[in-house]
């Protein structure tokens, strides 16, 4: 059973991105970081938030989608935490949460390897 009606969502934890909100005062931050061994390409990010009014799902993509996020690729390298969302201006005890749906390249190629000669 969902904790909030955000949770109606199916968000779960994913291995290579992690989405995080930080929240200060009332304005939130959303952070996309990829821990996994490969490049992701964000293709959209679902950012629900619960007031006493009700809840709200912002569906951000890419510019030049009309709900865009911050960050200007698509593409996020291993190792990197990225800005993507600010909500600012939110009632106190709002919810906030975001998932992210994305696409792991795993495959790589290889060259054979060469030796300079001077």
């Amino acid at each position: 059973m969902a904790c909030t009606r955000c949770e109606d969502f199916s968000f779960t934890p994913n291995s290579s991105i992690v989405t995080s909100v930080q929240i200060s005062g009332t304005n939130t931050n959303l952070y996309v970081q990829n821990q996994g061994k490969n490049a992701v390409e964000i293709r959209r990010i679902l950012l629900c938030y619960q007031t006493g009014g009700g809840t709200s799902t912002l569906y951000l993509r890419a510019a030049p989608q009309a709900i865009t996020w911050i960050y200007p690729l698509t593409y996020l390298e291993q190792g990197i935490t990225a800005l993507f969302y600010q909500l600012t201006n939110l009632p106190a005890g709002t919810i906030v949460q975001a998932q992210a749906e994305y696409i792991e390249f795993d495959g790589r190629s290889k060259s054979c390897s060469q030796e300079v000669k001077a």
